[in-house]
């Protein structure tokens, strides 16, 4: 089956921004007289969000005190968003290689648009994405269908020829209620109970170079088929 379109996760996927959410993560301990935590920890659970996140640093806290926390770290987070997030290596060519060939794109991340919106403006892709679904765009996120039906739709493209690349399971389940072709990012926030053979996906990741690599396959003519590699 072609494949028409690529849809990307965020974090962990397209972008790597573990190296400021570990920063606004221990600002916050340390404001609120809590140990730091290594960085490696939190990387294991970026994909799960920021309240994961703020349980991680912040264990005897829940409810109202926990909400109260996470909404303070994401502050810290949001004005800190870019000291160091950065397009995995070698992603720049993957997507260049999308422009080349007029293939459209697009992003599906349970992020909350107003920190989406902020992040993307620090940056400057080989083309722009024919869709942006954030965690809040509508009533329901991944791994229900319908962000990656409604990026599917802005791109313009069938569902069943689009290729949804995530680093969680949660984005491999979402691709497959969706009726697309999965990917797994094996290179991003991995939760550290997790195998890449539990996945299910059509594709497996190791490094960002494999997924460029991937990506420079696609071609628009004849019928925007895809050079099957595996």
């Amino acid at each position: 089956m072609s494949i028409q379109c690529i849809l990307f996760d965020l974090d962990g996927t397209l972008l790597d921004t573990s190296y400021d959410f570990a920063y606004a993560l221990n600002k916050t301990c340390q404001e609120f007289s809590q140990p730091p935590l290594r960085y490696q920890d939190i990387r294991k659970v970026v994909s799960q969000g920021g309240l994961a996140m703020t349980q991680l640093a912040f264990p005897d806290l829940s409810g109202d005190e926990l909400q109260a926390r996470r909404t303070h770290f994401l502050k810290i987070y949001f004005d800190n968003i870019a000291r160091h997030t950065q397009l995995f290596p070698s992603l720049e060519a993957g997507l260049q290689a999308l422009a080349n060939n007029a293939i459209p794109w697009g992003i599906v991340t349970n992020k909350p648009g107003w920190l989406t919106a902020e992040l993307l403006t620090h940056f400057n892709f080989p083309s722009t994405p024919h869709s942006i679904v954030s965690g809040d765009t509508l009533a329901v996120r991944k791994p229900h269908p319908e962000p990656l039906w409604l990026a599917a739709q802005q791109c313009q493209v069938e569902p069943q020829h689009c290729l949804y690349i995530g680093d969680h399971p949660r984005d491999i389940k979402a691709g497959v209620n969706a009726g697309m072709r999965t990917a797994a990012a094996l290179f991003g926030y991995i939760p550290e109970d997790s195998t890449a053979q539990d996945w299910q996906a059509d594709y497996h990741f190791g490094t960002p170079y494999e997924l460029t690599e991937f990506l420079t396959t696609l071609t628009t003519s004849p019928h925007s088929n895809l050079k099957e590699m595996l």
